[in-house]
């Protein structure tokens, strides 16, 4: 199975996994655009029961040598920094918790805007991970389940959460400074 199709910024490779019929191993490819040569294998992922390629790559809107990776291979479901050759750089996130949803980018600050239930495994939190030091910074109010959207620019984040007891309520959050505003 080909799945997890992603354009390499410059739209000359295409970068995609592998994924045997047992789905049981998974290797992540890059495909010449142009003729659909395989160039290259940059990683593969084996378990004994199945793997689970569920995301694309992300590259970093700064660096386009650099990419996210998901994956649960220390059983959690992270995200990992690696290069277009194929070296694994370092894990981004780590912990008994899951990465739920990459909302963007934030150059300014280097660092990626995740959806984690990190706090809480009934609930959800919003999150900028710095890329170089891997450093998580809560940008919600640690409150119900939030659902983030990102500006263009990656600064501002509207943040829609309930709770039980909370009626749904908007915020925006400023990512810079790590202020929210109703």
């Amino acid at each position: 199975y080909f799945t997890n199709i992603t354009w390499s910024p410059d739209s000359k490779q295409v970068y995609l996994i592998e994924l045997n019929r047992d789905q049981n191993n998974a290797s992540l490819d890059v495909y010449d655009a142009e003729t659909g040569k395989k160039l290259r294998t940059l990683y593969t992922e084996t378990d004994e029961k199945y793997v689970e390629p569920m995301h694309p790559v992300e590259f970093l809107p700064w660096d386009s040598s650099k990419f996210l990776m998901w994956s649960q291979k220390d059983g959690y479901m992270h995200l990992y920094l690696m290069d277009v050759n194929g070296k694994m750089i370092k894990q981004l996130t780590q912990g008994k918790w899951v990465v739920r949803d990459i909302l963007g980018f934030c150059p300014k600050k280097k660092s990626v805007i995740i959806r984690s239930n990190e706090l809480n495994p009934l609930q959800m939190n919003l999150f900028s991970v710095n890329i170089n030091n891997g450093k998580r910074t809560l940008l919600d109010n640690g409150i119900g389940v939030p659902s983030g959207v990102l500006s263009e620019d990656g600064t501002r984040l509207l943040d829609s959460y309930s709770a039980p007891d909370i009626p749904r309520v908007y915020e925006v959050i400023n990512v810079l400074k790590g202020t929210r505003k109703e």
